[in-house]
């Protein structure tokens, strides 16, 4: 039972953790209209200019009046807002920075008071979840910019490992082009010997017709060399042609030996952008959670 109780707490503990809260206090701050009760949040991840634009849109929302800024304080007068109670209101505010987080400051004043802990719940609270909502929705919007540069990265990441996944399909492709290479080559060379064989038969064949020809008349023996000069041409091409080849095999094998190096590198990179692929996942996956938890 001791163990249930205790496990039940810790899941209580981490989801309470894992919640992004935005707090609203009330504090005595300092506006244009003396020392004045003022709800008091800060957004974290925002941008000052951002956050100052759509403080202002807020404000003007469901109303024609306009926004006033006098010396960086952002006013409005004259605001209908039924959700907080009847009447009009008058919003004094400013914002600022401080250590990455934007502080926002708002006095609400309704018909000449200004709205505190000591006026009715319903209009406090109404009035307190006005900044509120304002601040959750910037929080929202900022770790929703910092999503989409996440995302962005990632899929630049699996743009990378894609090429370079390609270049490691090309040098495996080259890597079994040598090697079929060599062995075409082997059977050229297979073939070669075969030929040479053959020919060092008839080379032999046609000495021994020469000298049986000794005493023969003159044409017929130049014809018989002539013929053994070409069996020997021919011989010699073949010895040549052997040579070659086994050249191309001692070229094929250092270029396959290099394209070895290149695969270990290739498969490497493949592997490490892998690694950066799953790292900037895991980042994408905690901004999701960040976003679903701010309340």
């Amino acid at each position: 039972m001791k163990y249930l109780i205790l496990s039940c707490l810790l899941a209580v503990f981490g989801f309470l953790q894992a919640q992004e809260d935005i707090n609203v206090v009330l504090k005595l701050k300092t506006l244009s209209q003396g020392d004045i009760p003022a709800f008091v949040t800060f957004i974290p991840q925002a941008s000052y200019s951002q956050v100052q634009k759509d403080w202002e849109k807020y404000l003007k929302d469901d109303t024609k009046e306009k926004t006033l800024n006098q010396n960086g304080e952002i006013i409005i007068l004259n605001k209908v807002y039924e959700k907080i109670a009847p009447g009009l209101l008058n919003i004094y505010s400013y914002i600022k920075e401080y250590d990455g987080e934007i502080m926002l400051v708002a006095a609400l004043e309704l018909n000449g008071t200004y709205i505190s802990k000591e006026m009715d719940e319903e209009v406090y609270i109404p009035a307190k979840k006005f900044v509120r909502d304002f601040a959750v929705e910037s929080y929202k919007m900022a770790v929703a910019e910092d999503f989409k540069d996440a995302e962005k990265e990632l899929k630049k990441l699996e743009s990378q490992k894609t090429s370079l996944q390609s270049s490691l399909e090309t040098v495996l492709a080259t890597i079994s082009q040598y090697e079929r290479s060599i062995v075409t080559k082997k059977d050229e060379i297979s073939l070669n010997q075969l030929d040479q064989s053959s020919k060092v038969i008839q080379l032999q064949a046609q000495k021994e017709l020469v000298l049986k020809l000794a005493n023969a008349g003159e044409v017929v023996k130049e014809d018989a060399k002539k013929i053994l000069k070409e069996l020997e041409k021919d011989f010699k091409k073949l010895q040549n042609q052997n040579e070659n080849f086994y050249q191309d095999i001692v070229y094929y094998e250092s270029q396959m030996r290099q394209n070895e190096i290149d695969l270990g590198k290739a498969e490497s990179e493949v592997k490490f952008k892998q690694l950066d692929i799953d790292d900037q996942a895991y980042k994408l996956r905690k901004i999701q959670q960040k976003l679903d938890n701010i309340e």
